[in-house]
């Protein structure tokens, strides 16, 4: 027997439901058959590599809700891109506030840890889409973000004070007050 032919046996008596699923989380019928169809491309080539060992249709479920995150972060994120980002930030009132918060952290721990609690926290990436922006391993966006957390929660070894990097405060400040992730990656 071909791939295509087991791939299909595997999918079969699940697109009903999966086209329901698809339906029920975009609320568009259009929607739906575009989030249908990458869901059944995305399951194609990971059943290509991998014999499903689990529930097939609760895997095709999994793989339409994250394809329908990923579509709606990419198109929020298209949409702040979008917007007009003349709008100074120094006049906000929120700045103040904003600009204390990161003073703070940038006290207590290093660049990196900030960058991606911000982009994780704030801006709503990806774990993943972390590690593609910073040139590093899914492990490693893990674990700092699970140390950072960890700090912040027990409050330990917050005492210390770093030197602040007024550059990094200001490019962090102006990139959350103009809803701009971008501007929270450090350039070198």
């Amino acid at each position: 027997m071909d791939f295509n032919t087991i791939y299909d046996t595997w999918i079969a008596p699940h697109l009903v439901d999966l086209k329901k699923y698809c339906l029920y989380i975009t609320k568009s019928k259009w929607d739906a058959d575009d989030l249908l169809q990458d869901a059944l491309l995305k399951s194609l080539v990971f059943f290509n590599h991998t014999e499903p060992y689990f529930d097939v249709k609760l895997f095709l479920f999994r793989v339409a809700k994250n394809t329908w995150i990923d579509d709606c972060r990419k198109k929020q994120r298209r949409k702040m891109t979008l917007t007009d980002t003349t709008k100074a930030y120094y006049t906000d009132n929120d700045y103040v506030e904003v600009r204390g918060a990161i003073e703070w952290l940038s006290e207590r721990f290093p660049r990196r840890n900030i960058e991606m609690w911000l982009l994780f926290n704030y801006f709503g990436y990806s774990m993943q889409e972390i590690a593609n922006d910073m040139e590093c391993t899914l492990s490693t966006v893990k674990s700092v973000l699970f140390r950072t957390r960890d700090m912040l929660r027990k409050r330990h070894d917050l005492t210390q004070n770093r030197k602040i990097l007024f550059f990094d405060v200001d490019r962090w400040s102006h990139a959350i007050m103009q809803d701009r992730p971008q501007g929270i990656l450090s350039q070198g």
